[in-house]
């Protein structure tokens, strides 16, 4: 008997799962008094969602596969993305169909460099035109996408019955719950308008928790859904077909209250894709051989290699492809509302990127592991001034400008993605401070000021730089200091200490400061 080694006991499983915090929808979470993080439907799956995240010196999104109307899920919520600084696009259901995809924008593939830059940069000063948004949100939202896709289940569910008609069972092994839910109410309403008593079975260790799941967060379900709970209906045809005894659910195949209950031709959910664990694998092995049988498998399976474990296959396949992200050519309409100003795309997709005319967001590509140096939109940070702080702001006003400066004492503090400046809660003991002089050096002033004092100084060059509004003066100060001032700095140079201090607070009598 072979000797198996468990890494990680279900102590260390549970420890995990106590570090997970659910979240309702678009709740607030902060992480480390750092990161803020909201979620916002992405309309793939119910619950399934997009992230926008905050930090003290930028905000970015993590935009995942996303459908913008769904027929259980709440539709993708993409003006809630919008002003932020990075987007993180990781929508990977268009790469499979990149050169279709193109045939559709009218480029190739092939006509695109692989040794092109990896930074595109955007120009912010293209103009948006006139109610552009309002005919970009008509596109994203036409209802094409929903109406293929109800045509598709309409097809996929035809299908079935008449398998079922020949006397032939049908096995969903489809991992996507919201998909399961709509093929399972088309066929039960298909079954009743047919009058045909067909046994449904759903087999899978989370079968009744994931069917609780779903009439436990109406906040994440299609506006039509939520209708259902105001009207108090059940928001799923699940549970009417349950209560009927159309609809059997057991966690395990070989169950003695399925077998009781189990009769052919039937169809069943396993509500997972693989066929190599599980009891898909059990009835593929019972019914590969049997040519009324029909096995729905989602697009990406290698039906050729899941079925090659059985030398004879007379089994019907049926491989769909189903609505999982985001069609390529509403990915840049969708960007132009969203309004980043970089977007990092996956590198599979540069070809769809360098076909579009420009932008004004700049584009930045990633592959998988290879770590990527994202270039910093803003050196500077905001903070927020406590009130208790303020009032104890004593602010000078300067009179070469229209702005008053002031000391303080405070703490910084990071709180859920902010600077903060408290008040410190024991008073701080630092040594008195050296005036702190703004402004640049009025040079006709300091001459003056210096011979009050009885110092004798004069000029001893006067050179124009680059700059044409800023000189670089150099006053020589005795015998023994000099003062060479410009519009950014003012050096003393001397090694007499006293005659520095002197000319220090000559320069403090004639400039702004605190």
């Amino acid at each position: 008997m072979p000797y198996f080694i468990f890494y990680v006991s279900a102590a260390d499983v549970n420890g995990c799962m106590e570090k997970v915090q659910p979240l309702k929808y678009a709740e607030e979470a902060c992480y480390n008094s750092t990161l803020v993080l909201k979620a916002f439907s992405s309309g793939l799956e119910i619950g399934s969602c997009n992230w926008k995240i905050n930090a003290p010196r930028r905000n970015f999104v993590y935009l995942s596969s996303s459908i913008f109307e769904s027929a259980q899920a709440i539709d993708f919520d993409y003006r809630s993305l919008q002003g932020a600084d990075i987007i993180l696009f990781s929508d990977m259901s268009t790469i499979n169909n990149i050169e279709e995809d193109f045939n559709h924008i009218g480029g190739s593939q092939s006509d695109v460099n692989k040794d092109d830059k990896d930074l595109i940069l955007g120009d912010a000063s293209i103009p948006r035109p006139v109610f552009a948004e309002d005919d970009t949100s008509e596109l994203l939202m036409d209802k094409c996408e929903i109406l293929e896709e109800n045509d598709k289940m309409s097809f996929i569910t035809s299908y079935i019955i008449d398998s079922v008609r020949e006397g032939g069972s049908v096995l969903i092994p489809i991992g996507r719950l919201g998909v399961a839910l709509q093929l399972l109410e088309q066929i039960s309403d298909l079954l009743k308008s047919l009058s045909m008593e067909v046994p449904i079975f759903i087999i899978s260790t989370t079968a009744e928790q994931t069917l609780a799941f779903t009439n436990a967060i109406p906040e994440w379900l299609c506006k039509r859904r939520q209708e259902k709970l105001f009207c108090g209906e059940p928001l799923f045809g699940h549970a009417e077909l349950m209560k009927e005894k159309k609809l059997h659910v057991f966690p395990l195949l070989y169950s003695s209250d399925l077998l009781l209950k189990w009769q052919e031709p039937c169809i069943v959910f396993t509500l997972h894709w693989t066929l190599r664990l599980g009891p898909a694998s059990h009835l593929l092995s019972r019914w590969h051989a049997v040519s009324s049988c029909l096995l729905i498998l989602e697009q990406g399976i290698d039906a050729e290699m899941a079925l090659s474990p059985f030398k004879s296959k007379s089994m019907k396949v049926l491989q769909c492809s189903f609505l999982s992200g985001i069609q390529s050519h509403k990915i840049f309409p969708l960007l132009s509302i969203l309004r980043p100003k970089l977007v990092l795309f996956p590198d599979d997709l540069r070809p769809l990127c360098t076909s579009q005319n420009s932008s004004s967001f700049s584009l930045l590509f990633y592959s998988v592991n290879s770590t990527l140096r994202v270039p910093s939109l803003q050196d500077e940070f905001e903070g927020r001034l406590m009130t208790d702080l303020a009032f104890q702001l004593q602010p000078r006003r300067l009179f070469s400008k229209e702005i008053a400066i002031a000391r303080l004492r405070g703490k910084l503090v990071l709180s859920k993605g902010k600077y903060l400046l408290l008040s410190p809660k024991k008073p701080i003991n630092l040594p008195s401070l050296r005036m702190l002089l703004w402004g640049s050096v009025d040079a006709a002033r300091l001459l003056v000021a210096l011979k009050e004092k009885g110092i004798d100084c004069s000029i001893e060059n006067e050179n124009t730089v680059l700059d044409k509004d800023t000189k670089s003066l150099r006053i020589k100060v005795s015998e023994t200091a000099t003062v060479e001032t410009n519009g950014t700095e003012t050096t003393i140079c001397t090694e007499n200490g006293t005659m520095a201090a002197l000319i220090h607070e000559t320069m403090s009598s004639i400039c702004e400061g605190i």
